[in-house]
C-alpha cells in the first residue's frame, strides 16, 4: 500500500513539471528490464534479484541481511538498522537513494527503496520537498546516500526526513 501511495506522490511531482509518467509494477519474481531510459525503481533486494545485483554496482552502500536488512557504508562501517527492527522498537526508518548504471551501461536508472515501506515514503517526502538541493548535489551522475525517515507509528507517514548519510558521488568515489 505504501509503495503505491509513494509512487503516485512521484508521479504528481512529476506531473507537476510537466513530465508524462507510466506506472508499472515489479512483477512477483522481480523481474525488469532495467535497461530502458528515464527509469525510475521503487524495490529493493529483498524482492527482485534483478535489483539486488543492481545495487551490487554500488561502490558505498550495501543491503545486508543480518536477521532483518540493513544498510551499510562499505567506508565508513556504519550500519542503519530498521527502529522497527530494534529493541525498543522505535519509528524511524531508513532508505536507500541513489543513481546506478543500467546493465546494459547506456545509462543510469534512479532507485530507492526503504528498509520497511515508511521509508520508501520518507525517499518521497525528500525527493518532493528538496529536489533543487539533491540536484545540487548529485547533478546527472551516479550517487547513493541514506535516507532516515521519522515516521508517525499511527499512520506511517513521514514526520522529518533527512540524509542520515553523505550523498556519494560515485566518480568522487
Amino acid at each position: 500500500m505504501e509503495d503505491v501511495a509513494a509512487a503516485k506522490r512521484l508521479e504528481d511531482l512529476a506531473r507537476g513539471f510537466g513530465l508524462s509518467m507510466e506506472l508499472e509494477h515489479v512483477p512477483l519474481g522481480g523481474e525488469i528490464d532495467l535497461n530502458r531510459p528515464n527509469l525510475i525503481v521503487i524495490c529493493g533486494p529483498k524482492f527482485s534479484p534483478v535489483m539486488g545485483a543492481l545495487h551490487e554496482t554500488d561502490p558505498v552502500l550495501e543491503w545486508v541481511k543480518d536477521g532483518a536488512w540493513t544498510l551499510h557504508g562499505t567506508r565508513t562501517g556504519e550500519s542503519y538498522r530498521s527502529g522497527s527492527d530494534s529493541e525498543p522498537a522505535r519509528p524511524v526508518d531508513y532508505a536507500y537513494l541513489g543513481r546506478l548504471p543500467r546493465p546494459d551501461g547506456k545509462g543510469n536508472v534512479l532507485v530507492f527503496t526503504g528498509i520497511h515501506p515508511q521509508g520508501t515514503l520518507g525517499v518521497v517526502q525528500l525527493i518532493t520537498t528538496e529536489i533543487a538541493t539533491l540536484w545540487g548535489q548529485a547533478g546527472d551522475g551516479r550517487f547513493s546516500t541514506v535516507v532516515s525517515v521519522e515516521y508517525d507509528p499511527q499512520t506511517g507517514q513521514p514526520v522529518t526526513t533527512e540524509l542520515a548519510s553523505p550523498l556519494y558521488r560515485h566518480e568522487d568515489t
